[in-house]
């Protein structure tokens, strides 16, 4: 049974109501009693709270937000266990909506109006980086827009380090393992896709290319109806240019996001700070105000018909289970390709090589809808 308004845990933190709830957990809204300050509670249900994987991911999200220490990284403010087992954990109430969310009402965005989300989430990411975090599930869902702090609009948080990689220092954590594919699929990086053990932070850097791309084109540079086509397009195909998706965007602009987005590691910006200049040197070119401080504006322009929604991938660590946006565990996906249907012969090769990429056995949980709004008070962790 769940938590009930009114409820105080730990004599400190008072339930106030039920924001959304899965399989692995749920999350409310709380209030401090004792400092009088809005929360979050993430709660773990009992039986996933004695999973070792879940339970490591869970303390993963705190441990990443305090080592990086940025002000554009969801803060995690405690820790705890309730009488019953299920483990909880107290984050800052945030009230906006997600950058998918925004990309799903206007259809796409202006770059003007993207440019200084953009130049956040990269702010965002340098911390991390320089951190020895790599997040490896860096998507839409998972970049929050506050509807203001300090006066200034959509200031921007990014959430969900549950399946991040701490490569720094002796005895640095990593949860990859050989022939696991973790993260969501539609911002893989091509190595990510093939299961690579020795990732690093540029595979978040390709999936900031794969958010600007989709922003500006409203779209995702790689659609399929499989996970298994999907991931074959990401290692073996180039996406469609952005130019041609979406020709009102710059000239400049499209070549930075294809870069960012090149399969090949050595060929894409090496650092955020390389690819935040990069848009720097873009914006004061067009004429954009450069610091991230300043307000978005409003486009004017009318936004494109919305495109079929991606599918939402989901394994036994998603904690909202189908409530993508609204405070979903780091989805990941873990398994082989299966082989493909025998009349789909071009795809042969490209399967047995992915086995062997992959390897191991495993299942792969898929489901298909569209991305539920973000309540104003949700955050994914």
């Amino acid at each position: 049974m769940g938590l009930q308004p009114g409820e105080l845990i730990d004599d400190k933190y008072r339930i106030v109501r039920l924001i959304g709830e899965g399989g692995m957990g749920a999350v409310y809204e709380g209030e401090n009693t004792r400092i009088h300050r809005r929360v979050a509670i993430k709660v773990l249900h009992a039986g996933v709270s004695e999973m070792p994987d879940v339970v490591a991911r869970f303390e993963r999200e705190a441990q990443a937000a305090g080592r990086i220490g940025s002000e554009h990284i969801v803060e995690v403010l405690d820790l705890g266990t309730l009488r019953g087992g299920d483990r909880y954990m107290v984050m800052e109430f945030m009230d906006g909506d997600s950058l998918a969310q925004r990309i799903r009402q206007r259809g796409s965005m202006a770059p003007k109006d993207l440019y200084p989300v953009a130049r956040q989430l990269l702010d965002a990411l340098a911390a991390a980086h320089n951190a020895g975090i790599v997040h490896r599930d860096l998507k839409p869902d998972n970049v929050f827009l506050l509807k203001s702090r300090r006066g200034q609009p959509d200031f921007l948080k990014l959430l969900d380090f549950g399946i991040s990689k701490f490569s720094s220092g002796p005895g640095g954590l990593s949860m990859t393992r050989t022939g696991a594919v973790m993260g969501t699929p539609y911002y893989m990086a091509p190595e990510q896709a093939k299961g690579a053990k020795d990732i690093d932070h540029r595979v978040d850097l390709y999936a900031a290319g794969v958010i600007l791309y989709e922003a500006l084109a409203g779209r995702v540079p790689f659609l399929a109806d499989t996970f298994n086509e999907l991931l074959f397009k990401i290692v073996l195909e180039k996406p469609e240019p952005l130019a041609k998706v979406a020709p009102h965007v710059d000239p400049v602009l499209a070549g930075i996001v294809e870069t960012a987005m090149a399969r090949e590691p050595g060929e894409r910006f090496q650092t955020a700070e390389a690819l935040r200049d990069a848009l720097d040197h873009w914006a004061s070119q067009q004429g954009h105000q450069a610091s991230a401080a300043a307000a978005p504006a409003t486009s004017g322009v009318a936004p494109v018909p919305a495109v079929a929604q991606p599918m939402a991938a989901t394994g036994a660590n998603n904690m909202l289970g189908s409530t993508p946006g609204n405070w979903a565990g780091a989805s990941t996906v873990e398994g082989v390709v299966p082989p493909p249907p025998k009349s789909n012969v071009g795809l042969i090769a490209a399967v047995a090589a992915a086995v062997v990429l992959l390897g191991g056995g495993g299942v792969v949980l898929l489901t298909r809808g569209s991305h539920e709004p973000a309540t104003a008070a949700s955050a994914s962790g």
